[in-house]
């Protein structure tokens, strides 16, 4: 294909130095007509060429045994190749339309592709056939999260537990759509009776704690977070969240340390100085602030921002003293 598109790119190029040859109007009247006509017949055996390979490509698809096409679709999607693995599928639902498991499959393609209303459509037909199957209840749910359709998500989290009380992944996703929902104790809840059943669950650690930060609960808080930074020390979320619960405690030291963890060291000074801002240390925040904007001068507005009203707060306080 690149072949072939190179040359004819080459012809073309070579067009305008026989033109630029010829003299007289007769001359490029008649130059014109057979460029025209070389365009035409160019595009002709262009769009002949796609066809044949189109051709060629289907046939090869329709040689192939299905077993070695779903081999080849697995290896596909394994390898986030969704185009090639999306194809593989769709040539055996075409021979085995009752086959729900690559359905679902296919719907999972769409689903990590981010086009969530077709991913619904496949998961949905999946379980009109299959409705005892647990896991195209989860994926319908996790569809219906990124859609912020937060009752529905609940819905199908809670038919998957109903069946099967001890189902790890779907405690954790109840826990997040109560999060999202803005239920936090459901979520707490959730999300402790998750980690009962695997207590190393680093996503089910961090999210709980998420949850507790979000109460402002910042002791509580802690305990998941350091567990789960100790299971994932280099998990820039668990990071991230424990900063935020030391900063919390005006554990101001720690904070910063697990927050260079999570990230660069400018937005480490900017997530403490935050804190010390909110905590009413501006002078401290300033220097925080400053110093990220020290480290990477080109730095989101938002350091700067900070680094104002931290200034003026702090020239209020000074003139108020």
């Amino acid at each position: 294909m690149k072949t072939h598109r190179f040359l004819l790119l080459l012809s073309l190029l070579a067009l305008p130095m026989l033109v630029t040859s010829c003299g007289g109007k007769q001359s490029t009247v008649k130059m014109r007509k057979e460029l025209m006509q070389r365009d035409a017949a160019l595009a002709t055996a262009d769009a002949e060429w796609e066809k044949k390979q189109a051709r060629a490509a289907q046939a090869g698809q329709h040689d192939i045994p299905l077993p070695r096409l779903e081999a080849m679709g697995e290896m596909a999607l394994q390898s986030r190749d969704y185009e090639t693995a999306m194809m593989n599928f769709i040539e055996i639902l075409k021979h085995q339309p009752g086959r729900q498991d690559i359905r679902y499959k296919i719907g999972v393609i769409f689903f990590l592709t981010g086009q969530f209303e077709l991913a619904q459509k496949q998961f949905a037909l999946v379980l009109m056939q299959a409705p005892e199957m647990l896991q195209a209840h989860e994926a319908l749910g996790m569809v219906h999260l990124e859609q912020k359709k937060y009752p529905l998500a609940i819905e199908e989290f809670q038919r998957v537990l109903h069946q099967d009380p001890r189902r790890t992944k779907a405690r954790h996703l109840l826990g997040i759509a109560y999060l999202e929902a803005g239920q936090t104790q459901r979520a707490i809840s959730e999300l402790t009776r998750a980690l009962a059943l695997e207590p190393g669950n680093v996503n089910s650690l961090t999210t709980l704690g998420q949850a507790y930060l979000k109460k402002n609960d910042y002791t509580r808080a802690l305990a998941p977070l350091k567990k789960a930074q100790a299971l994932a020390p280099q998990d820039a979320k668990a990071n991230r969240l424990l900063g935020m619960a030391l900063a919390g405690l005006k554990r101001y030291p720690e904070a910063l340390e697990a927050f260079m963890k999570a990230g660069d060291e400018a937005q480490a000074y900017n997530n403490l100085g935050v804190y010390f801002f909110r905590d009413g240390q501006y002078e401290e925040a300033a220097k925080c602030f400053q110093r990220a904007l020290d480290l990477r001068s080109t730095f989101y507005q938002e350091a700067k921002a900070n680094l104002q009203r931290a200034l003026e707060k702090l020239r209020l306080a000074q003139k108020d003293s």
